[in-house]
């Protein structure tokens, strides 16, 4: 590693980031911080001075520094990938996607952040499930995947059988064949989707819980998903398993090709697999709940 890149890491675990006045660290970046905006929607006039967001695009040494603060650590990612961050963490709070209840510890996984702003209302939230439920835009083509890499040749398995259906457009870095994400849609990833009635969207790992915005993006662009990951059972008991299509990494995959064939030639088959709500009458509120538990375990940390 080089010393430009050894201090920018060291700033990043000691010095940080300021988003709206509260302090980041080892945080991945970007304009905002949808967390800081969480809390001054709802706690703006306090004392913010002592809290503080941790994640994983760093150095775990940041835990030894400013230790008067009351550390909160989220991350979207995996972290079988990131074995540092992998043992009980020094911090007020933590916040992911395992499935389990801690005092300390709140599920709260990202897809939470892709879908609903910071400073949505239970009205709002359950206003913009239903519009995702209903959404049908017009489909053209047959299948797209948006990666930038494939661990595991996943990835590109799914394409080449996928392929021998119909095309199979690739948008990102990853076995590129078109432009029109960047040149057409502007980046907006949803929009591309949009004309397509498959999205293939595996996970980078597999772990029970580990559900990212992949799925939910599917969801948004009026797509059937082909997703691989959370052990086959994606935001179970929350999720319509009805409403996606389950790809097989280690075994036959010949009866989904199949299906998928069958969905993509007639429209009234696949209109109705689409008729399929994707969340159950429960997602609602569990989205809801996780607004209001973190809203209540911020609270007793200020």
């Amino acid at each position: 590693m080089g010393i430009i890149r050894k201090w920018q890491r060291f700033l990043n675990a000691y010095v940080g980031q300021e988003y709206d006045g509260i302090r980041h660290y080892n945080w991945i970046g970007g304009d905002h911080s949808w967390f800081a905006q969480f809390v001054h929607s709802r706690f703006d006039g306090r004392d913010l001075s002592k809290l503080s967001f941790v994640s994983v695009f760093g150095s775990p040494r940041t835990f030894w520094f400013h230790r008067d603060e009351k550390k909160v650590f989220w991350t979207g990612e995996n972290l079988n990938r990131y074995r540092k961050y992998h043992k009980k963490l020094p911090v007020a709070l933590s916040l992911g996607f395992d499935e389990k209840e801690e005092t300390d510890y709140l599920r709260f996984p990202i897809w939470l952040l892709y879908l609903f702003e910071p400073t949505d209302t239970p009205e709002e939230i359950r206003r913009k499930i239903c519009a995702i439920a209903e959404r049908r835009p017009q489909k053209t083509e047959f299948a797209a995947l948006v990666a930038r890499h494939d661990p595991g040749y996943l990835r590109q398995e799914m394409v080449k059988q996928l392929s021998k259906i119909a095309p199979v457009a690739s948008a990102g870095a990853f076995m590129h064949n078109d432009d029109r994400l960047w040149k057409t849609d502007q980046n907006n990833k949803i929009q591309y989707l949009s004309r397509f009635r498959f999205s293939i969207c595996p996970e980078n790992s597999d772990a029970p819980g580990y559900v990212t915005e992949k799925l939910f993006e599917a969801f948004l662009a009026g797509a059937v998903p082909i997703y691989w990951g959370a052990g086959g059972a994606p935001e179970a008991g929350r999720l319509n398993p009805r409403a996606y299509l389950l790809w097989n990494k280690n075994g036959d995959n010949t009866g989904l090709l199949e299906q998928i064939a069958v969905l993509n030639a007639d429209s009234k088959a696949y209109e109705q697999f689409l008729n399929e709500s994707p969340f159950l009458p429960v997602f609602s509120d569990y989205v809801i709940e996780r607004f209001e538990k973190l809203e209540q375990k911020l609270a007793k940390l200020l």
